[in-house]
């Protein structure tokens, strides 16, 4: 399912927002995410942070977090690209914020790309046994310095 990126960009600075004052939305229930810059090229640096807080307000407390650069298309395009994958510790502050290095690889200049965020949280199953089910978000990011297809 994919989602306009203006709509996903607000609804992760809505989440942070709406955190800061006590009240979290149902649309912030796996967290907000946002990235910095959000123009890049292969081999750039960037900054990924994300508010947890709405997803641990909400139940949705993150056992593991796995980021994505994603892409869409008219035609094939390779799969996700893992950038991270994190262990989230809920006794330390509800940010993650780390660097990463966008990998030089097969892009293209009429594709459309996000990072997605992947929320791994533990509930409840009907005998009390714990599951890790997943939920997730994304942000719209633009690639330059690729060649054109």
């Amino acid at each position: 399912m994919h989602f306009n990126f203006f709509t996903l960009a607000l609804t992760g600075l809505a989440a942070g927002a709406a955190a800061q004052s006590g009240f979290c939305p149902e649309a912030s229930r796996f967290g907000g995410v946002s990235v910095s810059p959000s123009t890049i090229s292969p081999g750039d640096t960037f900054t990924v942070t994300a508010n947890l807080t709405c997803a641990v307000q909400l139940g949705n407390t993150p056992t593991f977090l796995d980021y994505y650069i994603d892409g869409t298309a008219t035609h094939t395009i390779s799969g996700p690209i893992l950038v991270a994958r994190r262990t989230f510790d809920a006794s330390g502050p509800l940010i993650d914020k780390f660097d990463a290095v966008l990998p030089d690889w097969f892009y293209f200049t009429d594709a459309t790309y996000s990072l997605r965020m992947e929320n791994s949280f533990a509930r409840e199953g009907p005998s009390g046994d714990k599951v890790i089910t997943v939920g997730g978000l994304s942000t719209g990011i633009q690639i330059t310095g690729i060649e054109s297809n």
